[in-house]
């Protein structure tokens, strides 16, 4: 899109060896980017990328002006719109039920509510560690102590649908015995998650 549209005035970014693809063109005046993707997530029916694949496509869709990619990665992530719980919070009680009734993992995470059960499976630590170290709590202890990558972030708006009752907040249990989060992980977090 180099030279068109609202890309006209920009400059040709320019790509090291190691970014390009081997078989990508290096003689056509056009900017190429690599992606960390698989190309099966492109087959329309079953385009269900993780989100920080999402996140990487919108932005090099983007860069290139890609308007169908950004539009299909835009309706990816506009079901938070209809799955986020706007006009009231969520009480805790309500969780317990979900997670000890219904079969269903809810955590709260500095006092976020995020829906798992469907990820579980595909969680790198395993699918047994949250439900052990994680259900019924507040959990941003654990979270801290096992996500050391930002690269975890990402993915919380997709599993986010709304915040806990700030009355419930005040009594629930940590996940640390009497520690915390700390001050600079929880404004690192926040910093993510200004949805």
């Amino acid at each position: 899109q180099h030279g068109r549209g609202k890309y006209k005035n920009e400059p040709c970014p320019v790509l090291t060896d190691e970014e390009r693809s081997p078989d990508a063109p290096t003689d056509d005046g056009c900017p190429h980017c690599k992606l960390p993707i698989d190309c099966c997530i492109f087959d329309k029916d079953a385009f269900q990328p993780y989100p920080d694949e999402i996140n990487c496509l919108a932005e090099a869709a983007e860069f290139l002006g890609l308007q169908a990619l950004s539009d299909l990665c835009s309706s990816k992530v506009s079901s938070f719109d209809t799955r986020v719980r706007k006009d009231r919070y969520i009480r805790f009680s309500e969780i317990k039920k979900r997670n000890n009734e219904q079969n269903e993992l809810l955590i709260i995470l500095d006092g976020m509510v995020l829906d798992i059960t469907r990820w579980l499976e595909q969680h790198p630590g395993g699918p047994s560690i949250i439900p052990t170290q994680a259900l019924n709590i507040e959990c941003s202890v654990f979270f801290e102590m096992y996500h050391v990558s930002r690269q975890s972030f990402l993915y919380l708006k997709s599993f986010y649908i709304g915040e806990l009752d700030p009355d419930d907040v005040k009594t629930l249990r940590s996940s640390g015995e009497g520690v915390s989060a700390s001050p600079a992980f929880l404004k690192s977090l926040r910093s993510f998650t200004e949805w």
